[in-house]
């Protein structure tokens, strides 16, 4: 959602609670785009974000972990040389607008007192954020520095005068009924849409928000203007005084939409046009939790990305090569050789130096059929026979080494496609780092850092209670069968596709069929085989399952095995996790 009026108006009710009267102590600048303030007020240290992206420009407090590497630049030395250590006086946002100014009191080189202000600009592409001297009314520098080749309005360079951006919205507190309707109907398009003629002339709304106050208003939400009558405008308008007054009077509740765990819209309210899965808190953590899983999203895209592009390419070399190997050992019989050399020194008294081919019985066979046998009519036959035998050698140990390597090739193909299932499975960073480290140690040989934490599988309970444990990558599968299992815990698996190893902690007991089920829904689910109707899946005790020696991670073999038919989709319906 964009950072709207609305939202930077509770942002900064919660900031001047927190922030107001706090030392500045360090700055960090961890992109081109954004920085990073630590601020100390009675004991506690606050971490205010200001970023001026043109796709996630915002300011906010945020719960970092860790403190996040910055990069030098000569804003980010002017920042620190006149801000730190300095105090914040006020926060202030202009109307409801999305600018906020940060005033900060300050000492100079001589420790006489001076005054500065920051001014965040909250515009999309056109986001800054800029120093000022109050006093003057100058620009010390800006994160984006432009001239009027960019701008013909103002220019963003050390030493102009500052103009604030221009805007002719209205602010919509104590305005008029009439003026409102003013406001609405003129200079707009009888074909507007009321969201955007709301967003278009009043300040504070996003286009979410415009549309919240519409559907707030029982209106249709793409209601036109050339639609609506005095009765529909002046519902419009009590909707937009009461979102509005709700908001900026700190009584909404701030509010994170989420599908299926990932954040789609922030709003400073509770939105009727997202009736879904919500997350509540302040204003302040749901921005920073909306980003924080955005940015999360994003890292985990891109390194599904390379991850799949790493394995694509390494299956695509090994389909090549095992595509070769699989033509020279049809093509290279090094039988026929050998039966060529017997048949030459079997019939010597039939050949003669310079014949090009003998026709020959085969007397290895029922009927000894006649054989077709290639001469060199430069060689006597007995050294035709020993050339025979000396390719049948060669072939046969090419043969073999061929063999070998596509065993080996065979075997890196399933492994590679157990990591692929494993990679477009994982839903969480955390999974696809544990596939990158287990990818980067099968490669060099070298176990990594990351293999020093213990994996973390998901955990489930069946409807009898009992502890139901799935691997959703190699290292979590020999987790979970060799470290996890004990030898009577049933132990599950889609026969025949890449998939999760998935134990059943039955203490010894024999599970009741709900139990098994449940087991087994789950490893059907979380396989190749997800989009299946209909999969079988394997179980069997622990203690029949073996990891042969020298075999790649994930590899196992069992036995006495027992099969059930299973539904993937009902995983969806039936697990819960505690």
């Amino acid at each position: 959602m964009p950072f709207d009026g609305l939202t930077l108006n509770r942002i900064v009710q919660e900031l001047k609670r927190e922030l107001v009267g706090g030392r500045i102590e360090r700055i960090y600048q961890p992109t081109e785009l954004e920085l990073l303030f630590i601020v100390r007020l009675q004991g506690k240290k606050q971490n205010l974000w200001l970023s001026a992206q043109a796709n996630a420009p915002r300011v906010h407090l945020t719960a970092l972990k860790e403190r996040p590497s910055s990069r030098s630049s000569g804003f980010l030395t002017l920042l620190r040389r006149h801000l730190e250590g300095g105090r914040i006086v006020a926060l202030e946002q202009p109307g409801l607008e999305r600018i906020l100014h940060l005033d900060i009191a300050n000492f100079d080189e001589l420790k006489r007192p001076v005054n500065y202000r920051l001014v965040v600009e909250i515009m999309g592409k056109h986001s800054n954020i800029i120093l000022l001297d109050p006093g003057e009314g100058k620009i010390l520098d800006g994160i984006k520095r432009y001239s009027h080749a960019l701008s013909r309005y103002r220019e963003v360079l050390p030493g102009r005068p500052y103009r604030a951006p221009q805007t002719d919205k209205l602010d919509p507190r104590g305005l008029p009924e009439e003026d409102f309707f003013a406001a609405t109907l003129s200079s707009l398009p009888p074909a507007t849409p009321l969201s955007k003629a709301l967003q278009q002339r009043f300040q504070g709304l996003g286009l979410a928000t415009a549309r919240e106050v519409v559907l707030r208003a029982g209106l249709e939400e793409e209601l036109l203007l050339e639609e609506c009558g005095l009765y529909e405008l002046r519902k419009l308008f009590l909707a937009l005084k009461e979102l509005v007054t709700e908001v900026t009077e700190g009584k909404s509740l701030p509010t994170l939409a989420l599908e299926e765990g990932k954040p789609i819209e922030f709003f400073p309210f509770v939105p009727l046009s997202f009736p879904g899965q919500r997350e509540h808190g302040s204003m302040n953590e749901v921005v920073d939790r909306f980003y924080t899983l955005r940015s999360e999203a994003q890292r985990l895209d891109l390194l599904r990305q390379q991850l799949a592009r790493k394995i694509g390419r390494r299956i695509e070399q090994a389909e090549k090569r095992l595509g070769a190997l699989n033509t020279l050992l049809e093509e290279k019989d090094p039988e026929k050789f050998r039966l060529w050399g017997e048949l030459i020194l079997a019939n010597l008294h039939r050949l003669a130096p310079g014949m090009e081919e003998a026709v020959l019985e085969n007397y290895h066979e029922p009927g000894s059929p006649p054989v077709t046998v290639p001469l060199c009519p430069s060689l006597t036959p007995v050294e035709c026979a020993q050339r025979y035998f000396e390719l049948y050698r060669r072939t046969k140990k090419a043969r073999d080494t061929a063999q070998v390597e596509k065993e080996k090739l065979e075997e890196e193909l399933a492994y590679l496609a157990s990591v692929a299932t494993a990679l477009s499975q994982a839903e969480k960073l955390e999974e696809l780092e544990d596939i990158a480290a287990e990818i980067e140690e099968e490669e060099t040989g070298r176990p990594t850092s990351s293999r020093l934490e213990a994996p973390h599988p998901l955990k489930f309970v069946s409807p009898s209670g009992f502890t139901v444990w799935v691997g959703k990558n190699n290292r979590q599968n020999e987790y979970v069968t060799f470290k996890l299992a004990s030898p009577d815990d049933l132990w599950l698996h889609a026969r025949g596709v890449p998939g999760a190893h998935v134990v059943l902690k039955t203490g010894g007991k024999d599970p009741a069929p709900e139990d098994l089920h449940f087991a087994a829904t789950l490893a059907a689910y979380f396989s190749q085989a997800r989009q299946s109707a209909q999969v079988p899946v394997d179980y069997t005790r622990r203690a029949n399952v073996r990891r042969p020696a020298g075999s790649r991670p994930g590899l196992v073999t069992y036995t006495q095995e027992q099969t059930l038919f299973v539904k993937p989709e009902e995983a969806k319906s039936t697990f819960s996790r505690p």
